[in-house]
């Protein structure tokens, strides 16, 4: 037999179905003469590999009533998969229902058979209707058992998923049934009217067609947005984890017209009862939301921010605006249901002169025990980007990801006498910039006069890489900065500074020098703001091409700041 002749495609949907004839000695009166299977996947290549086993079978089978031998060759059985709850009823209704209900037609409209067959629909409906409404599931355990094993199903008896599963069938079979005695007493356009026919029947009218499921649609509408300059790439990246989410949620292949709010509202109360960042748990490993959600509940455990729910409308929000823009015939279905008059609770703080005092003077700045116990006081000195990082934040008001893709070049001397670090946005070279651009930064005199240009030269002079910090890798996100941030929550944690989700960390540095020219130097916060590196949108920012924050702007600026109360004296680093 070839899998060519016996494989064909059937339903909207596309699906695999065996057809293979039984053998003529085996054919007996008012019985099929063909006997077929659905392989539960629009894959070739999937459905070959389910056929292939399923046609053994029933090769061994009609082998044993002629009371021959059938051999074959033992294979490795297939890896098997947990099927979603969606699958599940539509598997369901193929089985229990279509099939049944397409082989009920068949027996009607057979010549002379159509009296028979109403009387034995009207005796199977008879003998079905107690065992469904008893919740029995004696005879459609066998149907269950072919399709697990056929489609290569993950689904154990006496679990929750199966229990559901059998009832699902009993529902499909009773709707067959009675679909089936309506159209023998004659009335021939009879439908089942029955709530999981009809969801099942509706989920696959939502289907969207190739090319047009939620992440097909924001691959589109991130590219143009990347294209726009309207959003990063990294941002891009973490946006797409929130569609990928929020797909799998409401159906991977959905169409996004029948999306409406009542599932965006589903998807914002489950994600409130998830647990911060629950993908990371050991115990919610591949759980779907709703069960980790019904688990997390259970458990009383933390719940998902109301403002880190916002984020996420905020993510899926604008891809329907998009979408409406390009004339989709669609409404948003995230509007109305963000949270209102929620703001966060993290504030970014400087140290201010008590705290720094006490960075300063703690062991990383003094001397250290070792690597890993930089907190403990000890004889090592650090001279990498523990130590550097924080002084660069503080004395040029640098962001840590900026500081973090420094490279030797990029710190030179000024025709004003002044050091200047240039921060590129070259992304060729791995240097991006949160504006997208490149700017120029004002080294304090003090970083100079505590060795950060001799640093620099040591590390020009022993050559190879050119990156001030080449110890630092990139996280999954491309961000150079992630370890520097991280070490330093660690860090001021472990010395006392910080407590709990205060807000303090390495941007506290960059902060402190905010304060610092807002007080010491006068700056108004429009000035600041250039100071830091942070555009003034207005129509003259338009003119002309030289960015904003000259040299001659920051230079004078920069060594106006006096770092009143704080003591350097206690620095000290080994070459």
């Amino acid at each position: 037999m070839s899998l060519a002749t016996y494989l064909v495609q059937r339903g909207k949907r596309g699906t695999w179905q065996l057809r293979v004839p039984i053998p003529r000695a085996l054919h007996a009166p008012g019985k099929p003469k063909e006997r077929t299977m659905s392989m539960g996947t629009t894959d070739r290549r999937i459905a070959s590999d389910r056929a292939l086993a399923v046609l053994d079978e029933w090769k061994r089978e009609w082998a044993t009533v002629r009371g021959e031998t059938f051999v074959t060759m033992p294979v490795a059985a297939p890896a098997r998969r947990k099927p979603t709850q969606a699958e599940l009823e539509a598997l369901a209704v193929e089985f229990g229902h279509d099939e049944a209900l397409a082989q009920s037609d068949m027996r009607r409209q057979q010549p002379g058979g159509w009296r028979r067959h109403m009387h034995r629909t009207e005796a199977a409906l008879d003998a079905f209707t107690p065992l469904a409404a008893t919740g029995d599931h004696s005879l459609v355990e066998g149907m269950a058992g072919e399709i697990i094993d056929g489609m290569g199903l993950d689904l154990e008896p006496g679990t929750p998923a199966y229990r559901q599963f059998l009832t699902n069938l009993n529902a499909a079979r009773m709707a067959a049934l009675k679909t089936s005695h309506a159209r023998a007493r004659g009335d021939l356009e009879a439908s089942a009217e029955s709530p999981l026919v009809a969801r099942v029947r509706q989920r696959e009218q939502d289907k969207a067609k190739p090319g047009e499921t939620l992440l097909d649609l924001f691959d589109r509408y991130a590219e143009q947005r990347l294209a726009e300059g309207r959003k990063r790439d990294d941002t891009l990246k973490q946006d797409r984890k929130v569609i990928e989410q929020f797909a799998a949620f409401v159906g991977a292949d959905r169409a996004v017209a029948s999306i409406k709010p009542e599932h965006v509202r589903e998807y914002r109360d489950t994600l409130r009862q998830l647990p911060p960042k629950w993908r990371d748990r050991a115990d919610m490993r591949g759980l779907s939301m709703r069960e980790a959600a019904a688990k997390a509940r259970d458990a009383d455990m933390p719940r998902t921010a109301l403002t880190t729910v916002n984020k996420h409308l905020s993510t899926i929000s604008p891809l329907f605006a998009w979408l409406i823009k390009e004339r989709w015939d669609l409404s948003n279905p995230c509007a109305g249901l963000f949270h209102d008059k929620v703001r966060g609770k993290n504030p970014r703080p400087p140290l201010g002169t008590d705290r720094l005092n006490k960075v300063l003077a703690s062991p990383l700045f003094t001397g250290f025990e070792a690597d890993g116990k930089e907190h403990r006081p000890g004889e090592v000195r650090a001279n990498d980007w523990r130590y550097w990082i924080p002084l660069l934040c503080l004395f040029t008001g640098m962001r840590v990801g900026e500081a973090a893709q420094l490279r030797t070049e990029d710190v030179s001397q000024h025709d004003t006498s002044a050091w200047i670090i240039d921060i590129q946005h070259a992304p060729e070279k791995g240097q991006t910039t949160k504006a997208g651009q490149s700017r120029a930064s004002v080294a304090h005199a003090k970083l100079v006069e505590l060795g950060f240009v001799a640093f620099v030269e040591e590390r020009r002079t022993a050559g190879g890489d050119s990156r001030l910090f080449p110890e630092l890798v990139a996280n999954d996100r491309d961000q150079l900065g992630a370890e520097p941030s991280a070490f330093w929550r660690d860090y001021l944690t472990r010395i006392g500074v910080k407590a709990g989700a205060d807000g303090l960390g390495a941007h506290s540095f960059r902060h402190e020098l905010a304060d610092r020219l807002r007080v010491e130097v006068g700056l108004v916060d429009d000035q600041i703001a250039v100071a830091l590196g942070h555009d003034q949108k207005s129509t003259t920012a338009g003119y002309g091409a030289v960015r904003q924050g000259t040299v001659r702007f920051l230079a004078p600026v920069i060594e106006q700041v006096r770092f009143d109360g704080v003591e350097f004296g206690g620095l000290s680093r080994s070459a």
